[in-house]
């Protein structure tokens, strides 16, 4: 290596690193600040190394000192112990078993310390031996740990009473009980439960002091809580009344705290809430714990983590969408249920008829089982297991208050289940609703037996109604009308509304009903009226009928298309109706309806037209426009004065046959001088389309039938009416039955 390579400030760097480590592996390293005193242009970036080395290897733990080994020693551990090794402690042994490193605990699994926990980061040399493959009892060495004893174990970890050497203190070391076999999600799930206890700082909340991996064994110490937990002293029977709520109330305050900074525990159980010597509540176990709001990946989608006898519904189900702060409230309740009573609120013969009476049976009543208990506190328990989490206290801070509340003896702000709600649990407990529903409650009193008794009778009845009863509604549907017939008309002056008019004093006359017409803007706005259920009948025009609900009575008249244009405008065929002031009727008439189809036969469109919003019979109307297109009964006298007396001429409709035979509902038709004299012999060729009196699908039969007998068989045929025998001849409309029936034609 040269001297110019010797200068590089890199290389200069490196070494001086290589020289630290070399003096601390050794033992020589007599004081860091002397050390960086030989490097004075290099200390500070020297400094900054070292402190990321430090920062690195107290994640991985800290290494014993000098002293902490010595006191190791004084421990006379011997591999020949009287007692048995324990099978399920064969995570300890190291593994040769290359783990995946992305793993293991980063920056966010737990902060470095806390200012009231200190760890002694003050690392010396170790030359102690780690733990290998001969050792097959406890106590042993783990790290800077003695492991003395099993505390118990779970479905994922197991838990030791350990010495933490360098620091001589008992804590409790937790390690994934599949060891150097674990699953990457089991360890991303141990170390989740690390980072939730980690970062919480309350006295009835486990305390975590370090977390890393060792010999390809995952670990975190904690507080050594010497005592009890509620599991074992709920074995001892129900537990007295306000000690019940005294240790729920801590447990709550504890879960109050957690929530609020964002940790929700999930596995709420009497097992993981320890009792002190002193009567003082920890809570432990964070295994399940997740962050609110967030999907950190750890919990398989669907699946039902927790304890099936203190899981929520949502739990239970697997809904991880829904599992939320108030889950743990559900498991808060359960708690207190099972102190109270000596057994939780839902235990079956198995996990899955547990989960099933988690999902379906609701929570039974705490006096049921245990009468001495107040009213106030079964209520407190029946809002905490309630199915449905909104109807839960809302937060932990409510329920303690309510807690709070009772043990003090004031009024709790909770309500007990309405009326509306005990109803229903005792329905769902009448044995058929149970048997089909698949909850039930308790054993069937005689009164929801009898209940059941009534039921089937009236179930039977009912079997024979439904099926005679068709029949009986069939004839009485057909033969009624309703109380007060609505026509849908037209505009007040115009065509159809008149006719309307007849139409009721005809149905008047024959029926002694006094029908109501109804003004509207034409015949899509009928139509709506029908669908509705706003009118009986409607007049419409056939160009615009498009509802399958919606069937004839009868077609009423033709109308034909009467193309108008003002003599001066200089309009002489359709075509040149572009870019002119046009008035095509009632936005949602017919008229424009069937205008529109018949002017995309000559490629003029509703955008090439200066629409005038407005009806043919207005006057101020007429004075803007420079055409209209009317579609009219032929010969009517408002037509006839505004060709004599307002300058309009009619145009003939080009190739009128060619367009009748694309639309259906078009008819070739000729304006001759019999409907207006001032035509003179030579007629117009145009278009008509046809006037339907329409009703509802389900209409009446006697609806229709009396309509048709007020069209058909009165002295005066109202006038241009197409007869009964040609409208007979009509057979592709889509007839009412009842008309159909009328007109002799053969059924759809």
């Amino acid at each position: 290596m040269n001297g110019d390579q010797d200068d590089d400030p890199e290389i200069e760097l490196n070494n001086a690193l290589l020289e630290f480590m070399r003096r601390y592996d050794s033992g020589h390293l007599e004081d860091r600040e002397a050390f960086l005193k030989n490097y004075p242009e290099l200390a500070e970036k020297l400094s900054e190394l070292l402190a990321t080395a430090d920062w690195i290897e107290s994640m991985a733990g800290p290494k014993l000192t000098m002293d902490a080994e010595k006191k190791l020693g004084e421990w006379n551990i011997s591999k020949n112990d009287d007692e048995p090794y324990d099978p399920n402690a064969a995570t300890l042994p190291p593994t040769s078993r290359k783990l995946d490193r992305t793993i293991s605990p980063d920056e966010s699994t737990l902060p470095p310390s806390r200012a009231n926990r200190p760890l002694d980061l003050s690392y010396g040399p170790s030359n102690l031996p780690s733990m290998d493959n001969t050792q097959s009892a406890l106590p042993c060495r783990f790290g800077e740990y003695v492991l003395l004893k099993i505390l118990g174990r779970g479905g994922m970890g197991v838990v030791y009473l350990a010495t933490q050497c360098n620091l001589d203190r008992q804590v409790a070391v937790k390690m994934i009980r599949s060891g150097a076999l674990a699953s990457k999600d089991e360890v991303n799930r141990f170390y989740a439960e690390a980072r939730s206890a980690g970062s919480l700082d309350h006295p009835s909340i486990i305390t975590v002091y370090h977390c890393g991996e060792h010999d390809g064994h995952h670990f975190f110490s904690m507080d050594y809580v010497p005592g009890t937990d509620l599991a074992k002293l709920m074995a001892q029977g129900p537990m007295p009344v306000r000690e019940a709520v005294r240790y729920v109330l801590d447990v709550t305050r504890a879960i109050e705290y957690a929530h609020s900074r964002g940790v929700m525990h999930r596995d709420l159980k009497p097992a993981n809430v320890l009792i002190t010597e002193q009567g003082k509540v920890v809570l432990t176990d964070f295994g399940l714990a997740k962050r609110i709001g967030s999907d950190d990946g750890l919990t398989a989608t669907g699946a039902a983590l927790g304890t099936p006898s203190y899981m929520s519904p949502e739990q239970a189900s697997g809904n991880q969408d829904e599992q939320n702060s108030l889950t743990d409230i559900y498991a808060i309740g359960a708690i207190l249920y099972a102190l109270l009573v000596g057994k939780p609120p839902f235990q079956a013969d198995s996990v899955m008829q547990t989960l099933m009476q988690v999902l379906h049976k609701p929570a039974p009543s705490v006096r049921s089982s245990r009468a001495d208990v107040h009213p106030d506190l079964d209520t407190i328990v029946t809002k905490c297991l309630e199915k449905t989490p909104s109807r839960r206290y809302d937060s932990a801070r409510s329920l303690a208050e309510d807690l709070d509340r009772f043990y003090r003896g004031a009024p709790i702000a909770a309500r007990p289940p309405s009326i509306l709600r005990r109803t229903k649990h005792w329905v769902q407990n009448i044995p058929i609703f149970a048997a089909l529903t698949g909850v039930r409650n308790l054993e069937p009193t005689p009164a929801q037996r009898w209940t059941q008794n009534g039921l089937i009778i009236f179930w039977l009845l009912l079997l024979v109604a439904w099926m005679v009863g068709p029949m009986g509604w069939n004839y009485f549907r057909e033969n009624s009308l309703p109380d007060s017939i609505v026509i849908a008309s037209g505009a007040p002056g115009g065509m159809y509304f008149e006719t309307g008019g007849e139409l009721a004093n005809k149905l008047k006359e024959r029926t002694g009903m006094n029908p109501n017409v109804i003004p509207t803007g034409g015949s899509l706005e009928n139509l709506t009226k029908l669908e509705e259920r706003k009118a009986h009948l409607a007049i419409v025009q056939q160009s615009a009928l498009r509802s399958n609900e919606v069937v004839v009575v009868a077609p009423l008249f033709y109308e034909a298309m009467h193309i108008l244009v003002k003599s001066n405008a200089m309009i002489s065929e359709l075509s040149e109706l572009r870019n002119r002031k046009v008035i095509l009727g009632a936005t949602n008439s017919g008229t424009r309806q069937a205008a529109l189809r018949l002017l995309q036969h000559f490629d003029v469109t509703q955008d090439d037209l200066e629409i005038i919003d407005g009806d043919w019979f207005s006057r101020e109307s007429r004075d803007k426009a420079d055409a209209m297109i009317v579609v009219v009964r032929p010969g009517l006298l408002g037509i006839s004065e505004i060709i004599s007396n307002e300058g309009f001429k009619l145009l003939d409709v080009p190739r009128a046959n060619d367009v009748a035979r694309e639309e259906h509902s078009f008819l070739p038709f000729e304006i001759t001088d019999k409907h207006y004299v001032s035509l003179g012999p030579q007629g117009i060729e145009t278009l008509a389309t046809t006037a339907l009196l329409v009703t509802r699908k389900d209409a009446s039969s006697r609806l229709v039938t009396e309509t048709l007998r007020s069209i058909y068989e009165t002295q005066s045929l109202p006038k241009d009416i197409i007869p009964q025998r040609k409208a007979a001849s009509w057979q592709d409309l889509p007839y009412h039955d009842a008309s159909r029936t009328y007109f002799l034609l053969p059924q759809q």
